[in-house]
């Protein structure tokens, strides 16, 4: 999002808040299904988040990262609810939906790319809740170290150290090189 958009919004123009609250939502809605089921809960974190930003917004001009400041607006908003709601995480033991595709229009490619996806949600599962939500806020979201640490709360060097495991585990689980497990993760993490 545009730095001027934030900037806008901070002098309560309604078209800017309705730009970045249109260009976030389907990525804070992807953000909160890698931590709960709950889509209500999803809806309702986004939704507080922006009323935050509105009500605040003269306040915005002292944020530098608007990207990280949603992102850890939102996950906090979201934990705080599964925890005033007791609400159970996704466990490493719950299993993936099935893609189910016709006889018609399976063909080669696709078969290839369903096998790989099954192997990649299966490693994906051997992982722990942080390094996952690392690689997705990394792989998905294209999210820099920096802002991944601000989103989780964390320092930069334990960033890299749950990536750096997530990664290596990953690595081993497949055997094969980092490039190409990076180049993998980006094509069938947002399906995962």
């Amino acid at each position: 999002m545009d730095k001027n958009v934030w900037a806008n919004i901070a002098t309560g123009n309604k078209q800017s808040y309705s730009e970045a609250y249109i260009f976030y939502y389907k990525r804070l809605y992807n953000y909160g299904k890698k931590i709960t089921n709950d889509i209500a809960m999803i809806e309702d974190a986004i939704n507080e988040v922006f009323i935050m930003i509105w009500t605040n917004r003269q306040t915005l001009h002292k944020i530098l990262s608007p990207q990280s400041y949603i992102f850890s607006s939102f996950r906090n908003n979201i934990i705080g609810k599964i925890k005033s709601a007791k609400v159970i995480l996704l466990s490493q033991e719950e299993q993936p939906t099935e893609v189910d595709f016709s006889i018609d229009s399976i063909i080669i490619q696709r078969e290839a790319d369903l096998v790989l996806k099954q192997r990649m949600q299966k490693a994906l599962r051997q992982l722990t809740n942080r390094q996952r939500e690392a690689i997705f806020l990394r792989f998905y979201e294209g999210l820099s170290y920096t802002e991944i640490a601000a989103i989780m709360n964390i320092s930069v060097k334990a960033t890299y150290k749950i990536m750096a495991r997530a990664l290596g585990e990953l690595k081993e689980i497949f055997s094969i090189p980092t490039v190409i497990l990076a180049t993998i993760l980006k094509q069938f993490i947002s399906a995962i």
